[in-house]
């Protein structure tokens, strides 16, 4: 019975105020964490397939990823729903040693697991299992590379799955909305191209078993491991394959071509028609590649205006301070060659103009240039601490080290990372933000009934989900 009232006076104390709480968490004080790095081990094959391991023989598990480098973009002129239909496919056809479920089901009678992902860039297969178990399971594991077996039953079971998945892709009006803003940022390329059900049911079988051949032929290939392993085990995945001579089919994305077609888009308001009582708004524009000088300081103001929680303008001003909103925020996503930011939030339909007008108004330069150094201190401190989790477990911190260097980031980018951000001052951030959070170079989409078009008059185009 204490226990009980002693929580309910906890909860009492901590009862705030929406301003209240905002101001909570504002004058929260962190100091930076301090940290090291793990050393990751990074040795080239004479096969071509670099490896990258953690030892960490505290458990008797080994977790293991292979990287073949050929995945959405380099589709040439296969539609788009080849990808997802083959990895939905690809890992329940199992082998032609192992046919079917067969295939899972030994390797999880062993304890292992098995899966496969083709995201834009790569194909990834990852797999953990029992060290004691290796010898049994790595010849399972082979099997699928040696001789994979794709199935037409699966295959045919799997387009019925996607086609009720495409049916039902509009039900979540904030991915509806991220989903159409993609599609007219990324207009004319693979990673703005949705799947239709017409171009899924047409695909057949040799098409994927010709991509999921050349997919197994591409040399460009990582292994990341770690856990208790023994890499002798594994030479055998790594073949001597040779160099296509095929020429790279694969599409590029520049920050100039995104901007070129937020251009196309025009100052219009793109409004999404769906009859739901919470509509979402969700403002994209362009940043530059990953390797940018820019990058840190896009990340501490971004932090600031959107991407911090409660510490972030977006949530107290426009949830916490004037209940406007269930949530509020924003996010980066830094490419090789590009990088995009979206600012979002959740309304009701009746505050889509006021929710809008406000979200514009927190990057605007005149607040941008009133932030102060007392919030940049807590954004670089936050961010720093927050660094750590990359390296809460060693996956983890093997894939950061691999996309750093797709990524071409400068060595000792992890090393650095906290000094890059701890340099920073309030003009750095003042300068990015002119630079890129300029509300008139983002593409603005809302998911909201057809209502809301005569609250912005000529300036909005009411489009369909499907359009």
């Amino acid at each position: 019975m204490k226990r009980i009232y002693l929580i309910l006076i906890v909860f009492s104390f901590f009862n705030l105020s929406a301003r209240e709480m905002g101001d909570f968490v504002r004058d929260l004080k962190f100091k930076p964490l301090v940290f090291e790095v793990p050393e990751i081990k990074s040795v080239k094959q004479p096969s071509g397939v670099e490896i990258f391991s953690l030892k960490n023989a505290e458990f008797p598990i080994v977790y293991a990823d292979i990287y073949v480098y050929h995945g959405r973009k380099n589709l040439g002129k296969r539609p788009v729903e080849i990808t997802k239909l083959l990895e939905d496919s690809w890992e329940l056809s199992g082998s032609k040693t192992y046919p079917k479920e067969k295939f899972l089901e030994t390797l999880e009678f062993y304890g292992a697991s098995f899966s496969v992902s083709i995201d834009y860039e790569k194909t990834i297969f990852s797999f953990a299992y029992l060290t004691s178990t290796e010898k049994e399971v790595l010849p399972i594991i082979q099997s699928f590379f040696d001789s994979p077996n794709l199935d037409e039953s699966l295959v045919t079971t799997t387009k019925g799955k996607l086609t009720e998945e495409i049916k039902r892709r509009n039900d979540n009006p904030t991915a509806l909305g991220s989903r159409k803003a993609k599609e007219a940022l990324f207009l004319g390329t693979i990673a703005g191209t949705s799947m239709q059900i017409a171009a899924l049911e047409s695909l057949k079988m040799d098409e994927l078993i010709e991509f999921q051949s050349e997919i197994l032929k591409e040399p460009k290939r990582r292994f990341l491991v770690t856990g208790d392993y023994d890499l002798k085990s594994w030479e055998r995945f790594f073949p001597n394959l040779p160099e296509s001579n095929e020429k790279n089919n694969s599409e590029s994305i520049t920050p100039l071509f995104l901007s070129e077609n937020i251009k196309k888009t025009g100052n219009k308001i793109r409004l999404v028609e769906k009859d739901v009582s919470q509509s979402f708004i969700s403002m994209v524009g362009v940043l530059p590649e990953h390797n940018h000088p820019d990058f840190y300081a896009i990340q501490v103001l971004n932090y600031i205006i959107g991407a911090g929680g409660f510490n972030s303008y977006y949530m107290r001003e426009i949830r916490n301070n004037r209940g406007l909103a269930y949530s509020a925020g924003s996010n980066t996503d830094f490419q090789e060659n590009y990088g995009t930011i979206q600012f979002f939030a959740m309304t009701k339909t009746e505050s889509v103009k006021e929710v809008l007008s406000l979200m514009q108004e927190l990057i605007q330069p005149k607040l941008i240039d009133s932030l102060t150094e007392d919030e940049l201190v807590r954004a670089k401190n936050a961010i720093i601490n927050q660094f750590v989790f990359q390296f809460e477990d060693d996956k983890r911190t093997l894939a950061s080290e691999v996309r750093r260097r797709d990524h071409k980031m400068p060595d000792g980018y992890l090393q650095n990372f906290r000094k890059e951000i701890d340099r920073l001052t309030l003009s750095d951030l003042k300068r990015v933000g002119k630079l890129y959070f300029q509300s008139d170079k983002l593409i603005i989409t809302i998911v909201g009934p057809k209502v809301l078009e005569s609250s912005f008059g000529e300036a909005v185009k009411v489009i369909q989900p499907e359009d």
